[in-house]
């Protein structure tokens, strides 16, 4: 009604405003763009671009800054002064990196959503404005779930990824739809609750009877909902919908899980030689850290016996604890994008320098010369996919908070008569409750496997 689009007019304006202001100050550009590439410089374009790092190297804001430039610029120098490997930094040209789009899509949908969502909790609060259900929230947290699922199947299946990757991820899906349907099946809801018999029992009335209130009136929309009333969505055809969509997100991790651990165990353990030229600073130790434990963490503070028996919450207290640890968990993972994907970036001068000083030494470099280059070109041209493996699960987590956050409250009468409440509430909350749990659960899994399996010196997630 007219209300309630006039409820909706300062979400929209924050929602221009804040995409033109992402897009305008080049948010992803200022997060990514600083990153450090590699090359051997053997065009007169790529030896412009190695003269040019030198020069800038030295212009960075402070003392520290500019000595680690300088160290980085001034590594590809040999023993005879000439210059076999160049430091360059992204910049803009990171714009025409293969898959930046998709990252930067992520980040876009990830910041709008958690605008608006903050928009809508504390705009009654903050400018007393009247409660209107920001019906951006659930839109845009749908647009962002499945953007980020398509690009991180794209990512799967992109030429470059490795035929046994993609075996590999098949197979985890197929396990992970097994695993997510039994789950559903054997866990008591007094454990965790995803609210599906509500699922079940309203989703086909409530649907009937705005459907037909849109064609014959409230009245006779009723009458249809009396009669609805007695149809169920039997509960395991919900079980295997979410159990199918669980199993592509938990395959489509697997590649970007491999990936995250091999540059974390870059950053938090460089090779001995290269603590001036690799790994990151200390204040970014704590935050990888807790980047890798607040999945785990999350994932048992959903489990009512141990978070809301104990502790005597409430169901709102509840459902806020839940919506606030699946939100500080993806905000976790977004912050230390730019660390991990240039750890990755860093793998390429570990094998240049392993090649460099190793037992052949100058003979080895000689004739692996044009393979060194290759694997830095390849590390280069997938900067922009390991960025998005990084941020796609955090995207997801953020989507289904704020979805979870939003949905949180029933419908109540005409307040929320709007396009999403053609779907109860509670549908939208078993979606993203199940959806967000499972996702931050794989990624524990995985994570945890991979940093577990490099400890004892699998070389899949070392190198």
């Amino acid at each position: 009604d007219e209300r309630a689009l006039m409820g909706m007019l300062p979400y929209t304006a924050l929602t221009v405003v804040v995409t033109l202001i992402s897009v305008g100050k080049n948010v992803t550009l200022r997060l990514l763009g600083s990153l450090t590439y590699y090359l051997i410089p053997e065009t007169p374009q790529e030896q412009a671009k190695a003269r040019l790092a030198r020069v800038t190297a030295g212009k960075s804001p402070s003392e520290v800054r500019r000595r680690a430039a300088r160290i980085k610029a001034n590594i590809s120098e040999d023993a005879e002064g000439t210059e076999s490997i160049a430091a360059v930094k992204f910049g803009k040209a990171l714009v025409l990196a293969p898959f930046f789009r998709e990252f930067d899509y992520a980040l876009l949908f990830a910041i709008l959503v958690v605008a608006n969502f903050a928009a809508a909790e504390l705009a009654p609060f903050a400018l007393n404005l009247p409660e209107h259900e920001n019906i951006l929230v659930p839109m845009l947290a749908l647009v962002a779930v499945f953007s980020s699922t398509r690009s991180l199947v794209k990512l799967l299946f992109d030429r470059l990824t490795p035929k046994i990757e993609r075996q590999a991820a098949v197979a985890v899906g197929v396990v992970g739809f097994v695993l997510a349907l039994f789950f559903l099946l054997l866990v008591p809801t007094s454990t965790l609750d995803f609210e599906v018999a509500g699922t079940s029992k309203e989703l086909a009335p409530a649907m009937a009877k705005k459907i037909r209130s849109r064609v014959v009136g409230r009245k006779a929309a009723e009458r249809v909902a009396d009669v609805a009333g007695g149809m169920v969505v039997p509960e395991l055809q919900i079980f295997i919908g979410l159990a199918l969509f669980a199993g592509i997100i938990t395959g489509a991790l697997l590649g970007p899980a491999v990936r995250i651990v091999r540059s974390y165990n870059m950053c938090v353990r460089p090779p001995s030689w290269g603590g001036d030229f690799v790994g990151v600073s200390k204040a970014m130790v704590p935050l990888l850290h807790a980047s890798f434990a607040l999945p785990v963490f999350t994932v048992f503070v959903w489990l009512a016996p141990l978070s809301r028996a104990p502790f005597g919450l409430t169901d709102e207290r509840y459902d806020l604890v839940r919506v606030c640890s699946l939100m500080v968990t993806g905000v976790a993972q977004v912050v230390v994008v730019p660390a991990l994907v240039q750890a990755y970036l860093d793998g390429g001068l570990v094998a240049w320098y392993e090649v460099k000083h190793g037992e052949r030494g100058v003979q080895a470099m000689a004739a692996l010369r044009g393979v060194v280059r290759q694997k830095l070109e390849v590390t280069k041209h997938l900067a922009c996919k390991v960025a998005v493996q990084a941020v796609g699960p955090a995207t997801l987590m953020i989507a289904c908070a704020c979805l979870l956050g939003s949905k949180r409250r029933d419908d109540s009468g005409g307040a929320t008569d709007n396009i999403t409440s053609l779907v109860p509430a509670v549908c939208w909350r078993t979606v993203a409750s199940f959806l967000g749990w499972w996702t931050c659960a794989a990624w524990a899994m995985l994570i945890s496997v991979g940093v577990a399996a490099a400890k004892v010196g699998v070389e899949t997630f070392t190198r």
